[in-house]
């Protein structure tokens, strides 16, 4: 059959048969009954329930690990605050001089060369814990960015998927609309017994 095709229709054969797929189609479509197409147009609007159920639960779970991350990051920077008092008042014993400095509760006595390298050590401490702690600042700004614009995505597809049901009942209606048309140019009253009688009428 294609060697036939193409020595009947040359170098256009395959514009022949797409465009003869392309009307099988559209026939195929024109055949179609409008009811079955309005239920097949409803059972796509319901297919949208599961896809919605499942980004809301994406979302709480999101809003979730957001509010822990919010809570971690509250909680270390009291700690960043606390270390920082920490280093500052370290500083400030050393800057007022003296050959031993004496803290805790034990009030143990440190030199002056101890206290120096533990603020050495705090401080490096606390420049590590600051970039990580900003580092995670910037992670929480971008999911919750993040989150926001797949809120307002979740919004826009309910309200889509009521304007589409809104669509749809209107079509029905619509259709509804035609057929009581139909039925009312079918309706013919059969007058052609008054239409003798009068005949008759006029021939007396």
């Amino acid at each position: 059959l294609a060697l036939l095709l193409g020595l009947f229709l040359g170098r256009d054969v395959v514009s022949y048969v797409k465009t003869s797929l392309i009307a099988a189609q559209e026939r195929v479509k024109e055949n179609v009954p409008i009811e079955f197409e309005v239920e097949r147009a409803r059972k796509m609007i319901q297919d949208l329930d599961p896809e919605i159920s499942r980004h809301k639960r994406e979302i709480a779970r999101e809003e979730l690990d957001l509010k822990d991350l919010e809570e971690d990051v509250v909680e270390d920077e009291a700690k960043l605050a606390k270390s920082w008092g920490d280093i500052q008042r370290l500083r400030g014993d050393l800057e007022r001089g003296g050959s031993t400095f004496v803290y805790g509760k034990l009030q143990k006595a440190y030199t002056q060369e101890e206290v120096e390298s533990d603020l050495t050590n705090r401080f490096a401490r606390y420049q590590t814990k600051e970039a990580t702690l900003d580092n995670v600042r910037k992670i929480v700004e971008a999911r919750r960015r993040g989150l926001t614009a797949a809120q307002e995505e979740l919004k826009e597809m309910i309200a889509a998927k009521r304007q589409l049901e809104v669509e749809v009942e209107n079509l029905v209606a619509r259709l509804k609309m035609v057929e009581v048309a139909k039925a009312a140019s079918s309706f013919n009253i059969d007058d052609s017994q008054l239409a003798r009688t009068r005949e008759l009428l006029c021939d007396i």
